[in-house]
């Protein structure tokens, strides 16, 4: 794993011009260069193989305008959490949206909008992902095994909603299209007996927030 003192080059992401040439900013101030990324990204599994010129990155979630991207920054950073190359989600989103992101947040430690990003978020950030890729992670973010519960389910919208009950009993929401075929119908299943699907996935059972809690990895029944 990198240490955060190693991260000296960070990669800007973003399809708007004005808005790449703002993040740089920070990425100064907090005495780290900017590597601006100008030539379009394509197809996210051509882009991964490209051997990247910085050490960590930040990126905007909608990528798609211009024909910038083929695939979105939420998928992005999550890629390469898995690859353990550190990089933040800077997006403008509201709770309408924290859905999109639900399934992701595992490999999301930092979403934050971009006014909130100074030198010292974004270092702060950059550091809490690399401690994650050493399994050293905040109370918040510690994933655990956790039953979920589905309550409600419709394919016409593209909603399921579920309850975790170690975490709270406040309503989580998903996509029906980001969980497994085999779990929606287990669902549809349960839900056309009159009964709630019951199973379990990794979710982070101390997050304080629902928009930060995030349900992967589902074992299906």
């Amino acid at each position: 794993m990198s240490e955060q003192s190693e991260i000296r080059d960070i990669l800007v992401i973003d399809d708007n011009p004005g808005v790449r040439d703002s993040l740089a900013f920070p990425i100064e101030a907090a005495l780290r260069r900017p590597v601006i990324q100008t030539e379009p990204l394509g197809r996210l599994e051509d882009f991964l193989k490209v051997p990247l010129r910085a050490d960590a990155a930040i990126s905007d979630y909608q990528l798609s305008p211009g024909n910038f991207a083929f695939f979105d920054g939420a998928t992005l950073v999550a890629k390469w959490y898995q690859q353990k190359f550190p990089a933040i989600l800077c997006t403008q989103f509201d709770k309408a949206n924290l859905a999109q992101f639900r399934v992701l947040r595992r490999w999301i430690p930092v979403l934050m909008p971009p006014g909130e990003l100074d030198p010292d978020t974004l270092m702060q950030g950059l550091e809490l992902v690399q401690r994650e890729f050493s399994d050293d992670f905040a109370p918040s973010r510690r994933p655990w095994r956790a039953l979920v519960r589905f309550v409600e389910y419709s394919e016409e919208t593209n909603t399921a909603n579920a309850l975790v009950p170690g975490w709270s009993q406040e309503v989580v929401g998903l996509r029906a299209l980001d969980l497994p075929e085999p779990l929606r119908a287990g669902i549809r299943a349960a839900q056309a007996s009159g009964d709630q699907y019951r199973c379990h996935a990794v979710a982070n059972l101390g997050a304080e927030h629902n928009e930060d809690l995030y349900l992967s990895e589902w074992e299906v029944r």
